[in-house]
């Protein structure tokens, strides 16, 4: 058996970019959304990770704005990451169309810490549309964010150089208050109802 995994590499901080992004989220997951399109690339630099993700969808949703408020609402992509040490548990960030950041940790959607806000600052994000909140775009319309998080952000854990480092995680675009909310992802999610927060679905990642 082949498994797929996604090769983390070790690169100087690439800047924000305008190419199509290596790694697709192409599962669409319990509704079809045959008109968004999503990829993402991922690289690190030792003690950051770059997150780059690149969104086509027919209507755009950006209302929120304040750390922790309910992004996953919004024009969303989200990284959930279990890197060694932490057993069952996992971060997961979200981040919607204007930069809004979510931070959690825990084993699932209901046991979950939220990481603070003086946390969440050192997560660097710069959105293509701008950090203003745009209401609805009911065009279609392509959007990327730009992403860099310090290792010193995964507080539950000791990680002081991601290289070589083996973990697992998934990759996400959704928006459950869009007209045709979606629910994409690197591997697929085979749960009956929506729910991106099941760790034993998580793929490979290797930080070389």
């Amino acid at each position: 058996m082949i498994v797929e995994r996604i090769h983390a590499l070790k690169t100087t901080a690439p800047a924000p970019g305008t190419w199509e992004g290596i790694h697709r989220m192409d599962h669409q997951n319990w509704l079809k959304a045959i008109s968004v399109r999503a990829s993402f690339n991922i690289y690190h630099d030792g003690t950051h990770i770059y997150l780059t993700y690149f969104v086509k969808e027919e209507q755009v949703r950006a209302v929120n704005t304040e750390f922790n408020s309910p992004v996953w609402e919004d024009s969303c992509v989200e990284f959930f990451f279990s890197p060694p040490g932490v057993g069952d548990s996992y971060y997961n960030f979200e981040f919607n169309a204007i930069g809004a950041v979510l931070g959690a940790f825990g084993k699932n959607r209901y046991e979950r810490n939220p990481l603070q806000p003086s946390t969440l600052e050192k997560i660097e994000v710069i959105p293509s549309l701008g950090r203003n909140p745009l209401g609805s775009i009911d065009k279609p319309t392509r959007w990327n964010l730009w992403v860099k998080i310090p290792v010193s952000v995964l507080t539950f854990s000791h990680i002081e150089d991601l290289s070589e480092l083996d973990a697992h995680g998934n990759f996400y675009k959704c928006g459950d208050l869009l007209d045709h909310p979606h629910y994409l992802s690197w591997k697929p999610v085979l749960s009956p109802d929506p729910d991106f927060h099941l760790p034993n679905y998580f793929g490979q990642l290797s930080f070389m």
